[in-house]
């Protein structure tokens, strides 16, 4: 690579999408970012990255721009990993696929709206690394070696596990092996669930007198909310759609269990069916709604003291996957009309029993309740378990809550080998990290979480960041998305994570909503404390929030007048 171009790679950004080369170096450029590249057996890297997800893909090029600010800059390397960059480093993924998250918009200090994009894998070659598609068999930490599916061994100075999770089958171990049942975790395994719906509502739509097409969903977290947004509140371009149902299979008592708590929930819920009442969701004669088990109306603008259930992880969504998703399941009739899946919820139930019904073909479940249903396909999204099966636990420990790498402050797995592994992203537990009482993060398995901690674990393991975590943002929980159409921020302790030990008489909530402008506010204060919040649609008291959380001013003068629309809360904390 010609000198102009090493010095436009080696100040490139992280967000940078592709550096301004010449021509001839362009063309090279591009020519790694398609070849599937091996690794030579017996090759030795300062770090070896295993998993190109978000949390691989941010500690690899965090750690690559950071050490080449000491280094000469230079990029080059050879085939087996000996580059003259400031630091050799490898990039392993068996899909061939990097994908990298992005903030899209700061929506206050600390919490922001992310997305994502994909690259080829050897695009990150252009940064300096040595990428291979290809996954790691077993590892010897103490000799500091891996070997590969492909039988090469690989020696590492610091390995970094960021393997991600796979999702949680919601059928049972003894169900019928050619049960139709499709994951949603990532662009790949998405793209699938659309040209399954694809067939199906093709079919639906051919066949007007057939018998009624049905998918169920299993699961109550951020894909599943995303999925009934999308197939049955906004809708598809696919047509046969409005002859298709959804039926929404939820363990728990009340849906979105894995965000919030039984009142926000069942705001969502009457702000949707207020949003169809408007006609302001289009045709609605092909999207019927029915709520099982439906819970009672709830006054607005009322206080109460009662305790929501804490929890320590959720599903992991990607942060536009939805997109995709809708723009793949239009893209053989993109013309066709907006049509929606009718939708039908059954709550508090799981599936017991699954099988495919030889003479018919269609998925049989039977719910935990008796009820059998027929349906064409199963989608799971029931949450995530973490991918670290390869990596022996006496050199790496697992928590026994979820099963991650337990680590420490500094991402280091706290086994005897802390000093050559980290783990990041979904593969890790951050038990020492979350488990102080006063501050207000948790961790959750989301893909801005996964960033972070990877572009955290390369500072540390390049000898500038240590357990201060300076730049990362490990005080506040946050985070952005939206459900049904409505905006929703999550900050802090904001369904009583981590308050188990708080005395029930120190906890107090307050609420507020509006059906007319879609707001739904609710703080939980302990001891009179902000620690966490919920806000749904535009409610503009984020910053504020976030400061008073982080602030810990004491509130108890207020009240439940502490969510009057007509307190200015900015004139007292200026």
């Amino acid at each position: 690579m010609c000198g102009a171009c090493r010095a436009r790679r080696a100040s490139a950004r992280e967000t940078t999408t592709r550096a301004e080369f010449c021509a001839p170096c362009r063309d090279g450029a591009r020519a790694t970012t398609t070849r599937a590249t091996r690794v030579a057996d017996g090759a030795s890297f300062d770090v070896v990255v295993c998993g190109a997800g978000a949390a691989g893909t941010s500690f690899a090029r965090t750690y690559l721009e950071t050490t080449a600010r000491g280094g000469d800059g230079d990029g080059d390397g050879d085939g087996d990993g000996d580059g003259a960059r400031g630091a050799r480093l490898l990039l392993l993924d068996r899909g061939g696929c990097a994908k990298t998250v992005e903030r899209v918009e700061r929506v206050t200090r600390r919490a922001s709206v992310y997305g994502a994009r994909e690259d080829a894998l050897g695009a990150l070659e252009a940064l300096g690394a040595r990428t291979a598609t290809a996954s790691v068999a077993a590892c010897d930490a103490e000799s500091k070696t891996l070997t590969l599916d492909d039988g090469a061994r690989v020696r590492y100075g610091a390995l970094c596990v960021a393997t991600g999770a796979t999702p949680r089958c919601p059928l049972p171990e003894a169900s019928d092996g050619a049960v139709d049942a499709h994951e949603v975790r990532d662009v790949e395994s998405a793209d699938a669930l659309a040209r399954r719906l694809s067939s199906m509502t093709a079919t639906a739509s051919a066949d007007s007198d057939s018998k009624t097409k049905r998918i169920a969903i299993a699961g109550n977290g951020g894909i599943a909310l995303e999925l009934v947004d999308a197939l049955c509140v906004r809708g598809l371009r696919a047509r046969g759609l409005e002859a298709c149902e959804l039926v929404w299979l939820v363990k728990h008592g009340e849906v979105g269990d894995a965000f919030f708590d039984v009142d926000a929930a069942d705001f969502l819920l009457r702000a949707l069916d207020a949003r169809r009442r408007d006609g302001e969701a289009k045709d609605d004669d092909g999207a019927d709604v029915d709520w099982d088990s439906p819970t009672p109306e709830r006054g607005a603008g009322r206080s109460t003291k009662k305790r929501a259930r804490g929890r320590e992880s959720g599903a992991a969504a990607g942060p536009d996957w939805l997109d995709r998703f809708r723009a793949k399941s239009a893209a053989d009739d993109a013309r066709a009309p907006l049509s929606r899946m009718k939708l039908r919820v059954l709550k508090n139930v799981c599936i017991r029993e699954a099988r495919k019904d030889a003479n018919t073909g269609v998925n049989v479940l039977t719910l935990s309740d008796g009820t059998t249903i027929e349906v064409d396909a199963v989608v799971a999204a029931a949450g995530v378990e973490p991918r670290c099966d390869w990596l022996d636990e006496v050199a790496a420990p697992r928590s026994k809550s979820d099963g991650g790498i337990l680590v420490d402050a500094c991402m280091r797995t706290v086994g005897p080998y802390g000093d050559s592994i980290f783990a990041v992203g979904d593969a890790c537990t951050m038990s020492a990290r979350a488990s102080n009482p006063e501050t207000p993060w948790f961790q959750m398995r989301l893909w801005s979480q996964a960033a972070q901690t990877g572009a955290f674990a390369a500072k540390v393991a390049a000898g500038v960041c240590d357990a201060d975590a300076l730049g990362f943002n490990f005080e506040i929980f946050t985070h952005v998305t939206r459900f049904f159409g409505l905006k929703v921020i999550l900050l802090g302790l904001y369904n009583a994570q981590k308050l188990d030990d708080v005395p029930a008489n120190e906890v107090t909530t307050y609420q507020r909503e509006s059906l007319a402008d879609a707001t739904y506010v609710r703080v939980l204060l302990v001891r009179g404390r902000m620690m966490g919040a919920v806000l749904v649609g535009d409610t503009d008291l984020e910053e504020t929030f976030e400061n008073l959380i982080l602030d810990g001013v004491d509130l108890s003068r207020f009240g439940p007048s502490l969510l009057d629309p007509e307190l200015d809360l900015e004139d007292y904390f200026d």
